[in-house]
């Protein structure tokens, strides 16, 4: 049996899958509990997507937090459990995701995923590029658009070209590299409105967790004389 653990203050993000009839809750102090997850449930994107939470098993009344071969502790005794549509109200109170308490800051990090998504946007090197487009025929290149971004290429559309290099996908105007996801998604845009909020770049995130703004008037169609004369 698995056990979510949240603090009070957090409640609002379980609004996620406060219509799960079959769960339970009951609250502690501070804290609150749910149990009677599925199979299904536990490993749903739904749940994986609330952050501040601390999932447990249960075995022989101590809690293992999942993954951990140690207990982590007991299983407080004297819980009143409840249905979950009874413990979460409809009218739950707005959380405002602009503000952060010092204790509550959520540090933007990407995580890899099993998840696949299609690339739409390729970063290469000058010279790869070039060998490839001196050559290249012109419907080759007409549904594509680039920019040069840190002496590099930055290529954005389908299909994109057979070329080494690293590939990204598109989640509104943030460029994600492909097997990576935001270990928060759920928070993607409250991000958005932090790092793009009148919505004029394009957000390209590398592995390490850092960012560039691309302006997108500086982004062009992609043909050899484009090429040329950003690089002459």
């Amino acid at each position: 049996m698995y056990f979510l653990e949240i603090n009070k203050e957090h409640k609002d993000f379980l609004g996620a899958i406060r219509h799960w009839e079959n769960l339970k809750i009951a609250f502690e102090a501070s804290t609150i509990w749910i149990k009677e997850f599925s199979a299904e449930q536990i490993d749903s994107a739904e749940l994986l997507q609330i952050p501040y939470t601390k999932i447990y098993e249960l075995k022989e009344n101590l809690l293992f937090e999942r993954g951990k071969q140690l207990p982590t502790k007991k299983l407080p005794s004297g819980l009143l459990w409840s249905p979950v549509l009874r413990g979460l109200p409809v009218s739950l109170p707005n959380f405002n995701h602009n503000f952060f308490g010092i204790n509550q800051k959520l540090q933007t990090r990407l995580k890899r995923s099993e998840e696949e998504k299609e690339a739409q946007a390729l970063l290469v090197e000058y010279q790869e590029l070039k060998a490839y487009i001196e050559s290249a025929p012109k419907f080759r290149l007409e549904p594509l658009q680039w920019v040069v971004i840190h002496n590099k290429a930055l290529i954005i559309g389908k299909p994109l070209l057979p070329l080494k290099g690293n590939t990204f996908w598109q989640k509104n105007d943030f460029l994600v590299p492909s097997g990576y996801d935001f270990e928060w998604p759920v928070l993607t845009h409250t991000l958005k409105d932090k790092v793009n909020p009148f919505d004029k770049n394009l957000i390209l995130w590398n592995k390490d967790n850092s960012y560039s703004s691309i302006p997108k008037q500086n982004i062009k169609p992609l043909s050899i004389s484009s090429f040329r004369l950003t690089f002459s």
